[in-house]
């Protein structure tokens, strides 16, 4: 069955209008929600703050396989799936399409059918990726990633979209000390410039944000790598960390 309109989003990306409105016709058509970009230049407008399940790439605009990579890089879009689109006579390239992290590259023409089921095939293997790791959970601390809320014991409390994506890369690993560049990978948007001094800066938000709300002290300072989870908060199963 076709995702609900309010499900994960269906991106058709192409610089030719001709391209997009056929295809998100059929989309829309086979019941899914929709959405049109002309590729890296509006993506991440058009997107924030929405689920993006699947992108279908025009192939035959330049910086495809680049547009693909990006995708795969940022970590809100990598679990998407990717499919593109390619015309006969540009069919050379579809290995550095699957290199850069292409799901599915057909050839046109091709019948609309053939990239739906591709779609529905990898959109549920998606969501039962995301069932098992829609939230995470440290003692009565809860990140639902879906949402994009955090709770204490139950209650929603207010975090900039920076430091929720700090806590939930550090709630998905408790046992782990993160480094900055790990937490800029995980938390920023790729392809910008992010001095590591500023991942202090949101952690310190962060951190300020916890203790104000749960009265625990949730994180670690390790010298000269990173950060991780402290023991002080409650239900840590290695207090000898801190």
């Amino acid at each position: 069955m076709p995702i609900a309109e309010n499900g994960p989003l269906i991106v058709v990306s192409s610089r030719d209008a001709g391209f997009s409105l056929t295809h998100r016709h059929i989309l829309a058509a086979a019941g899914y929600a929709t959405d049109l970009s002309l590729g890296t230049e509006d993506f991440a407008s058009i997107t924030v703050g929405r689920s993006v399940g699947a992108v279908l790439i025009d192939a035959t605009d330049a910086g495809a396989a680049g547009f693909c990579q990006s995708l795969r890089q940022d970590t809100s879009t990598r679990p998407a799936a990717i499919v593109a689109l390619l015309r006969a006579r540009a069919a050379g390239a579809f290995p550095a399409l699957i290199r850069a992290g292409a799901d599915e590259v057909f050839v046109c023409p091709v019948e609309p059918q053939r990239y739906l089921d591709a779609f529905k095939h990898h959109l549920s293997a998606l969501d039962g990726t995301r069932a098992r790791t829609a939230s995470r959970h440290a003692g009565g601390l809860a990140v639902d990633l879906q949402g994009h809320r955090a709770s204490w014991r139950g209650e929603p409390f207010h975090l900039g979209l920076l430091e929720f994506r700090v806590l939930a890369t550090l709630i998905g690993g408790t046992d782990k000390v993160h480094t900055r560049r790990e937490l800029i990978e995980q938390a920023w948007p790729s392809g910008i410039f992010v001095d590591p001094r500023t991942v202090n800066v949101h952690v310190a938000r962060l951190r300020k944000a916890l203790l104000a709300t749960t009265g625990y002290e949730w994180i670690r300072t390790v010298r000269g790598v990173g950060y991780g989870w402290a023991a002080l908060a409650p239900g840590l199963d290695h207090p000898s960390d801190y």
